[in-house]
């Protein structure tokens, strides 16, 4: 074990019991409260609500993913970041490449390739990558708000595709369009948090 790898393991340690800790537990006070079952909130404070979940969610994995990682550090072992700047994507295919790494390759690699993944043509990868995000959102649990999550993940992942190699519509270039691109991206990731987060359809 190094110097550095101590001192890189104790600041990741720290910084991911503040995301934990400090702000993720907090932002759960205003997301349980909001979304109880007996709450009579108005769309202000549910809209308010989604975005603290969507940070807090954020928050509590790359919180315990930081904490794994400096632990790693102390004992001599680099692990590979399982958070990067997913709300920084720029599109949703880019918020798959950032979010919950460990997962989204997973994903990838034991469910999109085995059902066929982009080796037989276009309508075959649609299939695929919309069973993949069907059963990734069964796999967090047996209900079916988290099974619609994924089937809307894999529609806006279908879609993405369908638009840029069919139809050949390319997202602008440049600062603006960047920060356009950043915030549409966000905006579709929380309400897919929504479905997520929801304790059943009729409340979504």
């Amino acid at each position: 074990v190094t110097t550095a790898q101590i001192h890189q393991g104790l600041w990741l340690i720290s910084w991911g019991l503040f995301k934990k800790v400090v702000i993720a537990d907090n932002l759960t006070i205003i997301v349980d409260r909001t979304f109880d079952a007996t709450s009579s909130a108005g769309a202000a404070e549910y809209l308010v609500a989604i975005y603290a979940f969507a940070f807090q969610i954020y928050c509590d994995f790359s919180g315990y993913s930081d904490m794994a990682r400096g632990l790693a550090n102390l004992m001599g072992f680099d692990l590979k970041f399982n958070f990067l700047r997913p709300y920084w994507a720029l599109g949703m295919r880019d918020f798959w490449r950032r979010w919950h790494i460990s997962l989204s390759t997973w994903l990838r690699d034991y469910l999109y390739i085995p059902l066929g993944g982009s080796r037989h043509g276009r309508w075959p990868m649609y299939r695929a990558l919309m069973l993949t995000m069907a059963l990734g959102g069964l796999w967090h649990g047996a209900n079916w708000t988290f099974v619609v999550w994924g089937i809307y993940h894999g529609s806006l992942l279908v879609g993405e595709r369908w638009l840029a190699s069919d139809l050949g519509l390319k997202w602008p270039s440049g600062r603006l369009a960047n920060l356009v691109g950043i915030v549409v991206t966000f905006h579709l990731v929380c309400l897919g948090w929504l479905l997520f987060r929801a304790t059943s359809l009729s409340q979504v």
